[in-house]
């Protein structure tokens, strides 16, 4: 063999042997890089991130000692950190380098006596770096193995990046929640009060809400009073939950009437209701009031009979007057702080009141103020002047009598409502409500202390009832009214009664 063929063939030998250690560093680095693919690339937490990675690292590079750093440059503070073999005065170095903002690569190497530091950026003010100590092989570290920190460095950014980007996600959505929460909360208090706040005043602070106007002033309105005969005969018969438990499918009943008519509920005392009727014209808010009080004595009658078999029947004592009355809010100080009302005052309302202590059960008294009104759109029958408590002249009062629809008695329902205290959930979406049912027949249901403001008329919910004897019973229920405090369901699936 030639001497120029042996020098051929030995050139091709050492190419042949780089050839082969570049594949096998290619080979190491892409095994490398898988590892830490699979170590760090599916980690949704940062520190885990910088703890798996830095044991890879103080794998590969066989060294006792190592750090990984995730730093705020901008507000100069340690935002995580992985280490190993670092002692308490190396961590306070790195700490302080990182608040003095000398953290580059000689003051960390020399401060942390490292051999090697490969900053990354991340984004933002956010900056990391990976630091290793000497090898436990005493070799020096080669170029190669800086290329592969390097890599492995820009893999540690993608990571962080995507961890801190899933953090901002679950942070946005924590607060999101939160916020659906305050509102949810407040809908649910605005819920609550405005059982107790008449309607005039939540307008009035809706078309306000910073200083809203609720001084008395003067207005021509119809006043209703109603309550209960034989309240207080009631009340000895039966346990108080059942006694408000009963008043309140009265009630409710007699709000579908008054709201219908343009009332509003101004007071309730146990027994009793306060409604005031406004309108520009004087003639309409009293026709508004006399159809609601025809109203409330109809549905009384509707509801006895739902209930025949079940309470005795009860009736209701009704009185409308119309006038000037001072309308607004009135302030009660005392030495346990300030509390506020808004009503009707006057001898409008107290003549009201007075009436309805003279109805009989089942009629409904007005004043001659409000039977002028009417004029002759309603058939009275005149009962004369009568004495008032605490009004000083007699006052000539009618009765109104109710059209033939209106007297007679109404037909049993095809399913009759019975009065249950179960205990219900009602789920919207994802979140439950604790509610409670007031009465119940084979396919419907009417619930109250829910937030009736979340609902829609039309749209299925599910319900978790838990009957008394059947244990717990889940269906799905059609919103078909929503009344102030209380929504009537319909069920597919007839309930355990």
């Amino acid at each position: 063999m030639k001497q120029t063929d042996i020098k051929r063939l030995k050139k091709r030998l050492r190419e042949a042997a780089r050839a082969q250690r570049e594949l096998e560093r290619r080979m190491f680095h892409l095994k490398t890089l898988y590892d830490a693919s699979r170590e760090i690339g599916f980690l949704i937490d940062t520190q885990a991130i910088l703890q798996n990675l830095l044991m890879m690292v103080i794998g590969t590079f066989g060294t006792f000692r190592g750090v990984i750093l995730l730093a705020d440059t901008e507000r100069g503070s340690v935002e995580a950190v992985a280490q190993r073999g670092l002692d308490e005065p190396a961590l306070n170095a790195l700490a302080h380098a990182v608040q003095s903002g000398r953290c580059t690569a000689d003051e960390l190497t020399a401060s942390l006596d490292l051999q090697v530091w490969i900053p990354f950026p991340v984004k933002n003010q956010l900056t990391g770096g990976i630091g290793l100590a000497e090898k436990m092989t005493g070799e020096p570290y080669t170029a190669d193995d800086l290329e592969l920190l390097t890599i492995l460095a820009n893999q540690a950014s993608v990571a962080i990046q995507n961890a801190t980007a899933h953090e901002e996600v679950v942070r946005y959505a924590e607060e999101l929640a939160a916020s659906l929460k305050r509102i949810q909360i407040l809908e649910s208090i605005k819920t609550n009060l405005a059982k107790f706040v008449p309607k005039t005043v939540q307008d009035l602070i809706e078309q306000s809400p910073e200083a809203p106007s609720l001084d008395k002033r003067e207005a021509d309105l119809s006043v209703l009073f109603a309550d209960i005969t034989g309240y207080t005969r009631l009340s000895a018969q039966m346990d108080l939950d059942r006694v408000n438990q009963l008043v309140e499918v009265y009630f409710g009943a007699f709000l579908d009437e008054i709201l219908k008519h343009g009332g509003d509920v101004n007071e309730t005392a146990g027994d009793g209701l306060m409604v005031i009727f406004r309108d520009p014209d004087p003639r309409q808010h009293a026709t508004a009031a006399a159809l609601a009080a025809l109203g409330i004595q109809r549905r009384t009658q509707e509801v006895n009979a739902t209930l025949e078999g079940f309470f005795e029947p009860i009736a209701m004592h009704v009185g409308v007057n119309s006038g000037i009355a001072a309308v607004g809010a009135t302030k009660i100080e005392g030495t346990a702080g300030t509390r506020w009302t808004y009503t009707a005052s006057g001898p409008t309302t107290n003549v009201a009141a007075r009436l309805a202590a003279l109805g009989q059960g089942g009629s409904v008294v007005i004043s001659e103020e409000t039977r002028r009104r009417l004029g002759d759109d309603f058939a009275v029958e005149d009962l004369g002047p009568q004495s008032l408590k605490n009004v000083a002249q007699p006052v000539r009062v009618y009765r109104l009598v109710p059209t033939e629809r209106e007297a007679a008695l109404p037909a049993r329902r095809r399913h009759p409502r019975t009065l249950v205290f179960w205990p219900v959930r009602l789920w919207i979406g994802e979140q439950s409500f604790e509610g409670r049912t007031v009465d119940a027949s084979l396919h419907g249901v009417r619930l109250t202390d829910v937030p009736t403001a979340l609902l829609e008329v039309g749209k299925s919910y599910r319900l978790d009832i838990h009957t008394d004897r059947h244990g717990e019973f889940s269906c799905l229920a059609e919103v078909r009214n929503i009344t102030d405090g209380s929504v009537g369901l319909e069920t597919k699936e007839p309930l355990p009664l």
